[in-house]
Protein backbone atom coordinates (compact mmCIF):
# COMPACT_ATOMS: atom_id res chain seq x y z
CA UNK A 1 0.00 0.00 0.00
CA UNK A 2 1.39 3.41 -0.95
CA UNK A 3 2.03 6.02 1.72
CA UNK A 4 -0.34 8.41 -0.08
CA UNK A 5 -3.20 5.91 -0.07
CA UNK A 6 -2.67 5.13 3.60
CA UNK A 7 -2.52 8.82 4.45
CA UNK A 8 -5.74 9.64 2.61
CA UNK A 9 -7.53 6.68 4.20
CA UNK A 10 -6.67 8.12 7.60
CA UNK A 11 -7.86 11.57 6.57
CA UNK A 12 -11.12 10.17 5.18
CA UNK A 13 -11.70 8.18 8.38
CA UNK A 14 -11.38 11.33 10.47
CA UNK A 15 -14.44 12.72 8.67
CA UNK A 16 -16.53 9.57 8.52
CA UNK A 17 -20.09 10.86 8.86
CA UNK A 18 -21.60 7.39 9.27
CA UNK A 19 -19.23 6.47 12.08
CA UNK A 20 -20.47 5.82 15.59
CA UNK A 21 -20.33 9.13 17.55
CA UNK A 22 -18.76 7.14 20.39
CA UNK A 23 -15.72 6.53 18.19
CA UNK A 24 -15.47 10.23 17.38
CA UNK A 25 -15.49 11.11 21.09
CA UNK A 26 -12.95 8.41 21.97
CA UNK A 27 -10.72 9.56 19.10
CA UNK A 28 -10.58 13.04 20.60
CA UNK A 29 -12.65 14.68 17.87
CA UNK A 30 -15.31 16.11 20.17
CA UNK A 31 -15.19 19.91 20.40
CA UNK A 32 -16.95 21.47 23.35
CA UNK A 33 -18.63 24.86 23.12
CA UNK A 34 -20.37 25.92 26.38
CA UNK A 35 -22.25 28.79 24.74
CA UNK A 36 -23.53 26.86 21.72
CA UNK A 37 -24.21 23.39 23.08
CA UNK A 38 -26.70 22.22 25.70
CA UNK A 39 -24.47 19.66 27.42
CA UNK A 40 -23.61 21.75 30.49
CA UNK A 41 -27.14 23.03 31.02
CA UNK A 42 -28.77 19.60 30.87
CA UNK A 43 -26.07 17.89 32.93
CA UNK A 44 -26.26 20.51 35.69
CA UNK A 45 -30.04 20.26 35.94
CA UNK A 46 -29.92 16.46 36.09
CA UNK A 47 -27.26 16.62 38.80
CA UNK A 48 -29.60 18.80 40.87
CA UNK A 49 -32.81 16.91 39.99
CA UNK A 50 -31.88 13.34 38.95
CA UNK A 51 -35.51 12.32 38.42
CA UNK A 52 -36.31 15.30 36.17
CA UNK A 53 -37.35 14.88 32.54
CA UNK A 54 -35.95 16.74 29.53
CA UNK A 55 -37.00 17.09 25.90
CA UNK A 56 -34.37 18.00 23.30
CA UNK A 57 -35.59 18.91 19.81
CA UNK A 58 -33.46 19.80 16.82
CA UNK A 59 -32.83 19.07 13.18
CA UNK A 60 -31.24 15.83 12.02
CA UNK A 61 -27.51 16.33 11.76
CA UNK A 62 -27.26 19.07 14.39
CA UNK A 63 -25.14 16.91 16.71
CA UNK A 64 -27.76 15.80 19.27
CA UNK A 65 -26.49 12.22 19.53
CA UNK A 66 -22.96 13.37 20.30
CA UNK A 67 -24.32 15.71 22.97
CA UNK A 68 -26.32 12.87 24.53
CA UNK A 69 -23.23 10.68 24.74
CA UNK A 70 -21.20 13.45 26.37
CA UNK A 71 -24.08 14.09 28.80
CA UNK A 72 -24.07 10.37 29.65
CA UNK A 73 -20.34 10.38 30.35
CA UNK A 74 -20.51 13.50 32.51
CA UNK A 75 -23.49 12.24 34.53
CA UNK A 76 -21.73 8.92 35.15
CA UNK A 77 -18.98 10.82 36.95
CA UNK A 78 -21.52 11.59 39.69
CA UNK A 79 -21.04 8.94 42.35
CA UNK A 80 -24.68 8.06 43.06
CA UNK A 81 -26.02 8.38 39.51
CA UNK A 82 -26.07 6.12 36.47
CA UNK A 83 -26.94 7.38 32.99
CA UNK A 84 -27.84 4.89 30.25
CA UNK A 85 -27.92 5.80 26.56
CA UNK A 86 -30.58 3.98 24.51
CA UNK A 87 -31.05 4.19 20.74
CA UNK A 88 -34.77 3.46 20.43
CA UNK A 89 -34.40 2.59 16.74
CA UNK A 90 -32.35 -0.48 17.70
CA UNK A 91 -35.33 -1.87 19.60
CA UNK A 92 -38.24 -1.05 17.31
CA UNK A 93 -39.32 0.35 13.95
CA UNK A 94 -39.56 4.09 14.63
CA UNK A 95 -42.13 4.56 11.84
CA UNK A 96 -44.50 2.13 13.60
CA UNK A 97 -43.88 3.15 17.20
CA UNK A 98 -46.92 3.56 19.44
CA UNK A 99 -47.92 4.13 23.05
CA UNK A 100 -46.27 1.73 25.47
CA UNK A 101 -43.17 0.99 23.41
CA UNK A 102 -40.85 3.38 25.28
CA UNK A 103 -42.10 2.06 28.62
CA UNK A 104 -41.43 -1.50 27.48
CA UNK A 105 -37.92 -0.58 26.29
CA UNK A 106 -37.13 1.05 29.64
CA UNK A 107 -38.48 -2.07 31.32
CA UNK A 108 -36.10 -4.24 29.28
CA UNK A 109 -33.15 -2.03 30.19
CA UNK A 110 -34.06 -2.21 33.88
CA UNK A 111 -34.45 -5.97 33.61
CA UNK A 112 -30.93 -6.17 32.22
CA UNK A 113 -29.58 -4.10 35.14
CA UNK A 114 -31.08 -6.39 37.81
CA UNK A 115 -31.10 -9.75 35.99
CA UNK A 116 -28.38 -11.24 38.23
CA UNK A 117 -30.64 -11.06 41.29
CA UNK A 118 -31.62 -14.22 43.18
CA UNK A 119 -34.88 -12.66 44.36
CA UNK A 120 -37.61 -14.86 42.88
CA UNK A 121 -40.24 -12.10 42.93
CA UNK A 122 -37.96 -9.76 40.97
CA UNK A 123 -37.21 -12.55 38.50
CA UNK A 124 -40.96 -12.89 37.89
CA UNK A 125 -41.22 -9.20 37.07
CA UNK A 126 -38.20 -9.47 34.79
CA UNK A 127 -39.90 -12.26 32.86
CA UNK A 128 -43.18 -10.35 32.81
CA UNK A 129 -41.52 -7.30 31.23
CA UNK A 130 -39.80 -9.46 28.62
CA UNK A 131 -43.05 -11.25 27.82
CA UNK A 132 -45.01 -8.03 27.46
CA UNK A 133 -42.29 -6.42 25.36
CA UNK A 134 -41.45 -9.25 22.97
CA UNK A 135 -44.56 -11.42 23.18
CA UNK A 136 -44.92 -14.99 24.35
CA UNK A 137 -46.86 -18.21 23.83
CA UNK A 138 -48.85 -20.09 26.41
CA UNK A 139 -50.42 -23.55 26.48
CA UNK A 140 -54.09 -23.11 27.27
CA UNK A 141 -56.71 -25.76 28.09
CA UNK A 142 -59.42 -25.73 25.44
CA UNK A 143 -61.64 -28.66 26.45
CA UNK A 144 -61.72 -31.90 28.40
CA UNK A 145 -62.93 -35.12 26.76
CA UNK A 146 -63.45 -38.58 28.19
CA UNK A 147 -60.09 -39.61 26.83
CA UNK A 148 -57.77 -36.64 27.58
CA UNK A 149 -57.79 -32.86 27.87
CA UNK A 150 -57.17 -30.81 24.72
CA UNK A 151 -54.70 -27.94 24.77
CA UNK A 152 -53.98 -25.16 22.29
CA UNK A 153 -51.01 -22.78 21.87
CA UNK A 154 -52.03 -19.14 22.25
CA UNK A 155 -49.64 -16.50 20.91
CA UNK A 156 -49.52 -13.07 22.56
CA UNK A 157 -47.95 -10.34 20.45
CA UNK A 158 -45.37 -8.12 22.12
CA UNK A 159 -45.83 -4.39 22.61
CA UNK A 160 -42.64 -3.53 20.73
CA UNK A 161 -43.66 -5.44 17.60
CA UNK A 162 -47.18 -4.00 17.36
CA UNK A 163 -47.82 -1.38 14.71
CA UNK A 164 -51.25 -0.27 15.90
CA UNK A 165 -51.98 2.01 18.83
CA UNK A 166 -51.46 0.33 22.17
CA UNK A 167 -52.49 1.52 25.59
CA UNK A 168 -49.94 1.03 28.36
CA UNK A 169 -51.17 -1.78 30.58
CA UNK A 170 -51.26 -1.48 34.34
CA UNK A 171 -49.14 -4.62 34.70
CA UNK A 172 -46.37 -3.11 32.55
CA UNK A 173 -46.33 0.07 34.64
CA UNK A 174 -46.28 -1.98 37.84
CA UNK A 175 -43.39 -4.13 36.57
CA UNK A 176 -41.35 -1.08 35.53
CA UNK A 177 -41.95 0.54 38.93
CA UNK A 178 -40.85 -2.58 40.80
CA UNK A 179 -37.72 -3.07 38.68
CA UNK A 180 -36.86 0.64 38.95
CA UNK A 181 -37.06 0.59 42.74
CA UNK A 182 -34.92 -2.54 42.89
CA UNK A 183 -32.37 -1.09 40.47
CA UNK A 184 -32.16 2.04 42.60
CA UNK A 185 -30.84 -0.08 45.46
CA UNK A 186 -27.74 -0.55 43.30
CA UNK A 187 -27.59 3.05 42.21
CA UNK A 188 -29.67 5.76 43.84
CA UNK A 189 -30.43 7.63 40.64
CA UNK A 190 -31.01 6.26 37.14
CA UNK A 191 -31.32 8.43 34.04
CA UNK A 192 -32.19 7.16 30.56
CA UNK A 193 -31.14 9.10 27.47
CA UNK A 194 -33.53 8.11 24.67
CA UNK A 195 -32.20 8.77 21.17
CA UNK A 196 -33.63 8.07 17.71
CA UNK A 197 -37.10 9.56 17.96
CA UNK A 198 -35.97 12.56 15.89
CA UNK A 199 -36.48 10.26 12.87
CA UNK A 200 -40.22 10.11 13.56
CA UNK A 201 -42.08 12.17 10.97
CA UNK A 202 -45.49 12.09 12.64
CA UNK A 203 -45.73 14.82 15.28
CA UNK A 204 -49.11 13.59 16.55
CA UNK A 205 -47.70 10.14 17.32
CA UNK A 206 -44.69 11.66 19.05
CA UNK A 207 -46.84 13.89 21.26
CA UNK A 208 -49.09 10.96 22.22
CA UNK A 209 -46.05 8.92 23.18
CA UNK A 210 -44.59 11.84 25.07
CA UNK A 211 -47.83 12.27 27.00
CA UNK A 212 -48.32 8.61 27.92
CA UNK A 213 -44.92 6.93 28.17
CA UNK A 214 -42.90 9.69 29.79
CA UNK A 215 -45.52 9.98 32.51
CA UNK A 216 -45.37 6.23 33.15
CA UNK A 217 -41.58 6.19 33.23
CA UNK A 218 -41.24 9.32 35.37
CA UNK A 219 -43.69 7.90 37.89
CA UNK A 220 -41.05 5.25 38.64
CA UNK A 221 -38.62 7.97 39.75
CA UNK A 222 -36.47 7.62 36.65
CA UNK A 223 -34.80 10.61 35.02
CA UNK A 224 -35.28 11.08 31.28
CA UNK A 225 -33.71 12.93 28.38
CA UNK A 226 -35.71 12.40 25.17
CA UNK A 227 -34.64 13.50 21.70
CA UNK A 228 -37.61 14.51 19.55
CA UNK A 229 -38.24 15.29 15.88
CA UNK A 230 -37.97 18.83 14.57
CA UNK A 231 -41.52 18.65 13.19
CA UNK A 232 -42.90 18.35 16.73
CA UNK A 233 -41.54 21.79 17.62
CA UNK A 234 -44.19 23.43 15.44
CA UNK A 235 -47.13 21.54 16.95
CA UNK A 236 -45.99 21.06 20.52
CA UNK A 237 -48.36 22.83 22.90
CA UNK A 238 -47.04 21.31 26.11
CA UNK A 239 -43.89 19.23 26.31
CA UNK A 240 -45.21 17.15 29.24
CA UNK A 241 -41.67 17.12 30.59
CA UNK A 242 -39.91 19.33 33.11
CA UNK A 243 -37.51 21.02 30.69
CA UNK A 244 -37.61 21.79 26.99
CA UNK A 245 -34.65 22.61 24.74
CA UNK A 246 -34.61 23.57 21.09
CA UNK A 247 -31.27 23.07 19.35
CA UNK A 248 -31.32 24.99 16.05
CA UNK A 249 -28.66 24.93 13.38
CA UNK A 250 -25.82 27.41 13.80
CA UNK A 251 -25.70 30.62 11.78
CA UNK A 252 -22.04 30.34 10.73
CA UNK A 253 -22.41 33.31 8.36
CA UNK A 254 -23.42 35.80 11.07
CA UNK A 255 -22.25 34.31 14.36
CA UNK A 256 -18.49 34.46 14.89
CA UNK A 257 -18.61 31.97 17.77
CA UNK A 258 -20.53 29.48 15.63
CA UNK A 259 -18.00 29.91 12.82
CA UNK A 260 -15.08 29.38 15.22
CA UNK A 261 -16.78 26.26 16.60
CA UNK A 262 -17.04 24.71 13.13
CA UNK A 263 -13.50 25.80 12.31
CA UNK A 264 -12.24 24.03 15.45
CA UNK A 265 -14.06 20.87 14.41
CA UNK A 266 -12.19 20.78 11.09
CA UNK A 267 -8.83 21.65 12.63
CA UNK A 268 -9.27 19.04 15.37
CA UNK A 269 -9.65 16.34 12.72
CA UNK A 270 -7.09 17.58 10.21
CA UNK A 271 -3.78 19.40 9.97
CA UNK A 272 -3.66 23.05 8.92
CA UNK A 273 -1.42 22.19 5.99
CA UNK A 274 -3.78 19.63 4.48
CA UNK A 275 -6.99 21.70 4.17
CA UNK A 276 -6.23 25.16 2.85
CA UNK A 277 -7.62 28.17 4.73
CA UNK A 278 -9.91 29.20 1.88
CA UNK A 279 -11.20 25.64 1.63
CA UNK A 280 -12.06 25.66 5.33
CA UNK A 281 -14.04 28.85 4.83
CA UNK A 282 -15.90 27.31 1.89
CA UNK A 283 -16.68 24.11 3.81
CA UNK A 284 -18.07 26.05 6.77
CA UNK A 285 -20.21 28.26 4.53
CA UNK A 286 -21.66 25.40 2.48
CA UNK A 287 -22.37 23.33 5.60
CA UNK A 288 -25.11 25.83 6.45
CA UNK A 289 -24.28 25.35 10.13
CA UNK A 290 -25.33 21.68 9.95
CA UNK A 291 -22.69 19.61 11.72
CA UNK A 292 -23.35 16.41 9.78
CA UNK A 293 -23.15 18.27 6.47
CA UNK A 294 -19.82 19.83 7.48
CA UNK A 295 -18.40 16.36 8.13
CA UNK A 296 -19.85 14.86 4.93
CA UNK A 297 -18.71 17.72 2.69
CA UNK A 298 -15.21 17.69 4.12
CA UNK A 299 -14.85 13.97 3.53
CA UNK A 300 -16.17 14.36 -0.04
CA UNK A 301 -13.67 17.17 -0.68
CA UNK A 302 -10.84 14.96 0.58
CA UNK A 303 -11.98 12.25 -1.81
CA UNK A 304 -11.96 14.71 -4.73
CA UNK A 305 -8.44 15.77 -3.72
CA UNK A 306 -7.23 12.19 -3.88
CA UNK A 307 -8.94 11.43 -7.20
CA UNK A 308 -7.38 14.51 -8.83
CA UNK A 309 -3.91 13.58 -7.57
CA UNK A 310 -3.50 16.67 -5.38
CA UNK A 311 -1.98 16.77 -1.92
CA UNK A 312 -4.04 19.53 -0.28
CA UNK A 313 -7.77 20.27 -0.23
CA UNK A 314 -8.32 23.32 -2.43
CA UNK A 315 -11.50 25.37 -3.07
CA UNK A 316 -12.14 23.61 -6.40
CA UNK A 317 -12.25 20.28 -4.57
CA UNK A 318 -14.84 21.70 -2.18
CA UNK A 319 -16.99 22.94 -5.07
CA UNK A 320 -16.92 19.50 -6.71
CA UNK A 321 -18.03 17.98 -3.42
CA UNK A 322 -20.82 20.56 -3.11
CA UNK A 323 -22.01 19.78 -6.63
CA UNK A 324 -22.39 16.07 -5.87
CA UNK A 325 -23.92 16.76 -2.46
CA UNK A 326 -26.55 19.19 -3.81
CA UNK A 327 -27.76 16.77 -6.48
CA UNK A 328 -28.54 14.11 -3.92
CA UNK A 329 -30.08 16.59 -1.52
CA UNK A 330 -32.94 17.67 -3.79
CA UNK A 331 -33.92 14.21 -5.04
CA UNK A 332 -37.68 13.75 -4.62
CA UNK A 333 -38.41 17.46 -4.11
CA UNK A 334 -41.77 18.39 -5.64
CA UNK A 335 -42.53 21.39 -7.87
CA UNK A 336 -44.51 23.00 -5.05
CA UNK A 337 -41.52 22.63 -2.75
CA UNK A 338 -39.24 24.12 -5.41
CA UNK A 339 -41.53 27.17 -5.54
CA UNK A 340 -41.29 27.58 -1.76
CA UNK A 341 -37.50 27.29 -1.93
CA UNK A 342 -37.30 29.92 -4.67
CA UNK A 343 -39.58 32.29 -2.80
CA UNK A 344 -37.50 31.91 0.35
CA UNK A 345 -34.30 32.61 -1.59
CA UNK A 346 -35.73 35.70 -3.31
CA UNK A 347 -37.62 37.29 -0.42
CA UNK A 348 -35.86 35.82 2.64
CA UNK A 349 -39.36 35.32 4.07
CA UNK A 350 -40.56 31.96 5.27
CA UNK A 351 -43.34 31.04 7.68
CA UNK A 352 -43.69 27.30 8.35
CA UNK A 353 -47.43 26.63 8.06
CA UNK A 354 -48.16 23.92 5.49
CA UNK A 355 -47.04 20.29 5.29
CA UNK A 356 -44.71 21.26 2.43
CA UNK A 357 -43.10 23.94 4.61
CA UNK A 358 -42.50 21.50 7.44
CA UNK A 359 -41.12 18.85 5.10
CA UNK A 360 -38.53 21.30 3.80
CA UNK A 361 -37.45 22.03 7.37
CA UNK A 362 -37.30 18.36 8.32
CA UNK A 363 -35.28 17.52 5.19
CA UNK A 364 -32.87 20.32 6.00
CA UNK A 365 -33.48 22.11 2.70
CA UNK A 366 -34.58 25.19 4.62
CA UNK A 367 -32.58 25.92 7.74
CA UNK A 368 -33.79 27.80 10.79
CA UNK A 369 -31.40 29.93 12.84
CA UNK A 370 -32.19 31.41 16.24
CA UNK A 371 -29.04 33.43 16.93
CA UNK A 372 -27.90 36.16 16.53
CA UNK A 373 -31.40 36.64 15.10
CA UNK A 374 -34.16 34.34 13.94
CA UNK A 375 -34.10 33.74 10.21
CA UNK A 376 -34.65 31.05 7.60
CA UNK A 377 -32.36 30.30 4.66
CA UNK A 378 -32.22 27.77 1.86
CA UNK A 379 -29.37 25.32 2.39
CA UNK A 380 -26.31 26.94 0.70
CA UNK A 381 -25.40 23.79 -1.24
CA UNK A 382 -28.62 23.88 -3.30
CA UNK A 383 -28.91 27.61 -4.02
CA UNK A 384 -27.42 27.47 -7.50
CA UNK A 385 -29.25 24.27 -8.40
CA UNK A 386 -32.64 25.64 -7.35
CA UNK A 387 -32.14 28.77 -9.44
CA UNK A 388 -31.57 26.63 -12.52
CA UNK A 389 -34.86 24.68 -12.10
CA UNK A 390 -37.92 26.09 -13.88
CA UNK A 391 -41.39 25.23 -12.54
Amino acid sequence: MSNRLQLFRQRMAAFEGAADPVEAIESGYYVHSPELLLVDRITTRIALRPSSSHLLIGGIGSGKTTQLLVIRDEINQIEDTQAIYVDVSLHTDISKISNGVLTAIIGLELAHIVEDTEDEDIQKYIQLVRNLAHGYEERRLQSVSRVRPKFIQVKHEGIISKSEKYNISAELIEAVNVLAKYAQYKCNNIIFLLDGLDRLNNSETFIQILNSDTAAISSAGIGLVVVGPLIAFYSLVDSFLDYFYYHPFLDVSNDLEAYSFFENIIRTRSSNEFIEEESIQELIYYSGGVLRDLISLTQAAIEETYLLGDDTVQPEHVLKAVDSFSTGKILGVSDDEIKILKQTMNTEKFIPRTDEDLKLLVKGLILEYKSPQKRYVVHPTINTLIQQISV
